[in-house]
């Protein structure tokens, strides 16, 4: 029975690459326990970044410890230190707009003369398993904390860039029209600087954030936690960066095509928020909505 080697390298591997390299060639030399890491590591990356040591560890069938004990054997300090490695990668092979383009201008499975009613089909099919994923995700006790948290703010601050923008916009449209104090992070002017002024220790952020995570919403969590604004983060994955800033987090993953990602769970998902806001903390009389000017009646 092979032994558990000693640490041969004095420096951690730099990418997940070169680590599964030195996987795959001190194999044999590692213990029958630390080979059934290695396998799963190998056989199971996007989970190894995805996942919890905690989760990782049951999946492959081994005691969290043991993970440290791998980990150790390739010179890291710790498994999240290798773990990084991972979702680094996962963070790395997002496609380009070129790559996607290319990817649907290739797809001869299509029709020439009705693609779009072919991929209008194929996207709601999506949308649809990615809405019933997103009910079966995420319990009553997460939605109600995060109501919880809108509830008590002082002021509602939104913030999400590019894909994310039209989801938080939706968000001030609706929490706008309830009557309560709310802020859109819009960049008007190029101002998005000296409107991080507005943060204070009273208030909510309610950030969205989808890979490959925007840095002017980093900038702005890493501004709300520097003043005590609690974060409420709508993100795709625990590999966010804003993953560990935030004080509460709602995980929803789209439907795509072509690496083309639709909003429809994460709207879903922000009028649930709005609406379970409204019916369990907002009485007629906690709001402002009756100094709102109705909207006129579409015509």
């Amino acid at each position: 029975m092979a032994t558990a080697p000693s640490t041969t390298n004095t420096q951690p591997a730099a990418t997940q690459v070169e680590l599964e390299q030195q996987i795959s060639s001190r194999f044999s030399s590692l213990s029958d326990r630390l080979q059934v890491i290695g396998r799963y590591l190998l056989d199971q990356p996007q989970a190894v970044a995805l996942g919890t040591a905690a989760s990782i560890a049951q999946a492959a069938g081994v005691h969290a410890s043991a993970l440290v004990r791998f980990a150790n054997a390739f010179a890291f300090t710790g498994f999240s230190e290798l773990q990084q490695l991972y979702k680094t990668q996962l963070l790395q092979n997002q496609p380009d707009y070129q790559q996607r383009i290319a990817a649907v201008q290739q797809d001869h499975s299509v029709p020439a003369d009705s693609a779009g009613l072919n991929y209008l089909q194929q996207i709601s099919s999506a949308n649809q398993q990615a809405l019933n994923q997103l009910c079966q995700s995420i319990d009553a006790t997460a939605l109600s904390a995060a109501t919880s948290l809108l509830a008590k703010a002082r002021l509602i601050h939104l913030q999400g860039a590019r894909r994310a923008f039209p989801v938080v916009s939706y968000a001030s449209y609706l929490l706008g029209n309830t009557g309560l104090a709310v802020h859109l992070f819009d960049g008007t002017g190029y101002m998005q600087q000296s409107a991080l002024n507005l943060l204070g220790a009273d208030d909510v952020l309610l950030a969205v954030s989808f890979a490959p995570y925007a840095a002017e919403t980093q900038t702005v969590v890493q501004r709300a936690k520097a003043v005590g604004c609690k974060v409420l983060l709508i993100t795709d994955s625990r590999v966010s960066p804003l993953y560990q800033l935030a004080d509460h987090t709602l995980l929803v993953r789209e439907a795509e095509l072509h690496a083309f990602r639709s909003l429809s769970a994460s709207m879903s998902l922000v009028q649930a928020l709005v609406l379970g806001l409204i019916h369990d903390h907002l009485a007629p009389d906690q709001t402002n909505a009756q100094n709102i000017k109705p909207e006129q009646p579409n015509v």
